[in-house]
């Protein structure tokens, strides 16, 4: 099934909170303007350009929120997205980390199921994958299995760099799943333990998204003990018990 996408708001209805609460994600039409993701793509490709091995824009980048590109970190906090994060998260909001993806024709294979809660455990956390250019059927866009944000999937080990632990597809047998396909702009919500995947890419087409991940400040999270994962959170509202930098200190 292909899943409807909801209006901009600075708010979430009740209908999309019954669905977030339900499905274990939401998409918001518009939340972001056009020009404001070409200007995105031009800001991440010039650090993935200075970053990558080989100078070319390629694949995925992930930043912590201690090295992210400062001229975008007021938009992880901005009028638009905090509220819709209050609403799913609470009054206590870190901002933790952000992916670019860029897919293109050396990047045509779908991603497998997964839940992202296996790379960190701990606490739920929730994620924004931000279209920045228009996500089809044909070019990738997600896939969820609605309702499973409330199971842990068994979890496969693959010997591979992207996607090494998985959910392999006879857990998932007999589930819907929803389709999202997407305009630039747009912004699906999703829970950690939403599964979910992408379609391949096979008309081999550029296919830019981005993907900010946050977590409820007031909530003690084992992996800031370990050290190993997003060493300085950023607190977007509220208060923190995870040693996150206050507000006043957000984008210095």
């Amino acid at each position: 099934m292909t899943t409807a996408v909801a209006q901009p708001s600075s708010r979430l209805t009740p209908d999309q909170l019954t669905a977030w609460e339900r499905d274990g994600f939401v998409a918001v039409s518009g939340l972001y303007t056009a020009a404001e993701m070409l200007r995105w793509k031009d800001v991440l490709r010039q650090h993935m350009v200075q970053d990558g091995p080989d100078g070319v824009p390629h694949g995925v980048r992930v930043w912590n929120s201690s090295n992210f590109p400062p001229t975008m970190l007021d938009a992880m906090r901005d009028d638009r997205v905090t509220p819709i994060l209050r609403q799913i998260i609470g009054p206590d909001v870190e901002f933790l980390s952000a992916k670019a993806v860029f897919k293109d024709g050396k990047i045509d294979f779908p991603s497998p199921w997964h839940q992202d809660w296996f790379y960190w455990e701990g606490p739920s956390k929730m994620s924004v994958w931000i279209a920045m250019d228009d996500a089809t059927v044909a070019n990738g866009c997600l896939m969820f299995i609605p309702g499973s944000h409330k199971r842990v999937f068994p979890r496969k080990h693959f010997p591979t760099e992207g996607f090494s632990v998985r959910i392999e597809d006879k857990e998932l047998e007999g589930l819907p799943v929803a389709t999202l396909e997407v305009k630039r702009g747009d912004a699906v919500f999703f829970s950690d333990l939403a599964a979910h995947s992408s379609h391949p890419n096979t008309i081999k087409a550029d296919r830019w998204s981005f993907i900010t991940t946050y977590r409820n400040a007031a909530v003690l999270d084992p992996c800031n003990l370990s050290g190993n994962l997003w060493k300085e959170p950023l607190q977007v509202c509220g208060r923190s018990v995870n040693g996150a930098k206050g507000r006043e200190t957000f984008g210095a």
